[in-house]
């Protein structure tokens, strides 16, 4: 149905433009409506007709590109009516010239050419463009909704699951006090799980120091570290300009933890973390085994959870790039921020 009005608007935007001239025009003259030749005035109908199609067409383009520049509506519409001005007057011209249009007193037939048409052309442009707008708020607003709905299902399981983690750090708690002060290693193992745990529960959903987002992905790679082969090779490169930039915590966990899970053949892992004119730039490189039956497809809860979250938190400012060979992975992603 939307799209039948969306064909059928510039015809009777034509019809109705030509027929108001023709009103106007004869009307005044106490000449009949459409006097002199019907072929003739068929024929002018069918330039205006043709006009609307071709102002549909073009309007839509040009909303499109004023709202990429962001200019002011004022600008918006005083370029429009200066592009109708010229363009209409264009038209009468050169149809008056050719002889498909019929210009009898001039100036007049100009002046009421140009008050009609550009008039009608400037009311369907604000009729189309506050269309557009009230679609583009009904989505937002379905959005909207949609984000708060998911906000009320994740705030409910949080509360559901809140007993949990407290269950969790006591059973720890109780352990780390059951092995013996000399067994360090179990002792140490036990309190960076603590940490890894306490900061991935009780986090939350605002930002934090990016500082303090490395430090965490340090003690979960040294965690990592534990239960993995020796052969395992690691390299860690962070820039030291990564201190203060706020950031939401937890989105380079989901990388990393695919790293380890996939990583084989020359158990390699290169991680590098920048930042460079307010983007935080994250790159991570693990080798795989060669095996043709290990596939991994990296399309697990985890990375669609990140998605997600990126989307919802960075909309148009981040970028998430993932390259998978026969013999590596590596993940790209790329988060604007802004230093504090």
């Amino acid at each position: 149905m939307k799209s039948l009005s969306r064909w059928i608007s510039p015809l009777i935007l034509g019809v109705v433009m030509f027929n108001t001239i023709r009103l106007v025009t004869d009307l005044p003259s106490h000449n009949p409506f459409w006097s002199n030749s019907v072929p003739f005035h068929l024929l002018a109908l069918f330039v205006s007709v043709l006009m609307s199609y071709a102002f549909d067409f073009y309007a839509r383009y040009y909303m499109k590109r004023v709202r990429a520049k962001n200019i002011s509506v004022m600008l918006e519409y005083t370029l429009l009516l200066v592009y109708l001005f010229f363009a209409v007057n264009l038209i009468l011209y050169l149809g008056d010239n050719i002889g498909i249009l019929f210009l009898g007193d001039k100036i007049a037939d100009y002046v009421i050419a140009d008050v009609v048409c550009i008039l009608y052309f400037f009311l369907y442009y604000i009729i189309i463009r506050n269309d557009k707008l009230e679609k583009e708020y009904n989505q937002q607003s379905l959005q909207m909704e949609k984000i708060k709905v998911d906000q009320l299902e994740i705030e409910l399981k949080f509360l559901r699951a809140q007993y949990h983690p407290h269950f969790l750090f006591n059973a720890l708690n109780t352990v780390y006090f059951q092995i013996d002060e000399k067994n360090k290693v179990p002792r140490h193992t036990l309190e960076m799980l603590s940490d890894l745990l306490r900061y991935q529960l009780y986090g939350g959903n605002k930002k934090v120091p990016i500082q303090k987002e490395i430090d965490y992905l340090k003690t979960y790679m040294n965690f990592q570290r534990l239960r993995m082969s020796e052969r395992l090779v690691l390299n860690v490169r962070i820039s030291e300009d990564l201190k203060e930039q706020e950031i939401y915590p937890l989105l380079f966990l989901p990388l990393i933890e695919n790293a380890f899970k996939y990583v084989g053949g020359d158990y390699h892992i290169d991680l590098d973390m920048s930042c460079e004119k307010g983007k935080i730039l994250f790159s991570l490189f693990n080798s795989k085994p060669l095996d043709a039956e290990i596939k991994s497809h990296r399309k697990g809860i985890g990375l669609e959870n990140l998605r997600r979250r990126l989307l919802l938190l960075y909309p148009d400012k981040h970028s998430l790039d993932l390259q998978e060979q026969p013999d590596h992975f590596v993940a790209k992603l790329m988060i604007e921020t802004e230093s504090v």
